[in-house]
């Protein structure tokens, strides 16, 4: 009969390292899915971080293990909501340490790795893609089609007074190319940026749209 996680995590903490396999083996889905859904939300197979999902998925068991020593049934908290966080904030840290390694990497190398620079992708290529994007609007009510189109125009026309750099960077975070929004990092790895630089872009890029936007938009 499979034992819950609340009393293989109770024998674990006694030093049964049976139980901590066992817990691992009963939470593999979960951590499964964490992983994938990073991988993908971060870019990470174009990354050139050399990692893959089963390198997340290894910092997520590591994460269910350290949660183990303070977990308390007595709570009344399932362990796998307790978990949870430290699981996904292991793979993060995997991460977060592939990237620092990948931006010292960046100081000392001139070649890109394969990447996409920002300077380099043009905004009419981005604007191909992001057209292609866009749902079908027969899914859509006649009204609410006008009305989405209305508030697409006004951000499209907004956007299209920035500088290309600015713009093409947000069409890409904000998933206008391909309908996914994507995290600061994720963006950065994807056009060869520190991950401060990502964020003094961003916050410019969305400086000036801000202005450029009419009021009723805001």
């Amino acid at each position: 009969m499979k034992q819950t996680n609340e009393r293989l995590c109770a024998l674990a903490q006694k030093g049964g390292a049976a139980a901590l396999d066992s817990l691992i083996e009963n939470n593999k889905s979960f951590i499964g899915k964490v992983a994938n859904d990073l991988f993908r939300s971060m870019n990470l197979a174009q990354s050139g971080l050399n990692l893959d999902i089963d390198d997340l998925k290894q910092a997520g068991n590591l994460g269910l293990w350290k949660a183990v020593p303070k977990f308390d049934a007595a709570r009344g908290m399932k362990f796998l909501t307790y978990a949870a966080p430290a699981i996904r904030n292991a793979m993060m840290d995997m991460v977060r340490d592939a990237f620092a390694a990948f931006e010292q990497r960046m100081v000392t190398e001139d070649k890109c790795c394969q990447r996409v620079s920002l300077d380099d992708v043009l905004p009419g290529e981005e604007q191909l893609r992001r057209i292609e994007a866009i749902a079908d609007p027969y899914a859509m009510q006649p009204q609410s089609i006008m009305e989405e189109q209305e508030s697409r125009r006004e951000l499209y026309d907004g956007l299209n007074r920035l500088t290309q750099r600015e713009q093409t960077y947000l069409l890409y975070r904000y998933g206008f190319t391909d309908g996914e929004e994507h995290p600061l990092i994720g963006t950065a790895i994807y056009f060869h940026l520190t991950k401060g630089r990502a964020k003094k872009t961003e916050e410019q890029a969305m400086d000036n749209l801000w202005l450029e936007l009419p009021w009723w938009f805001i």
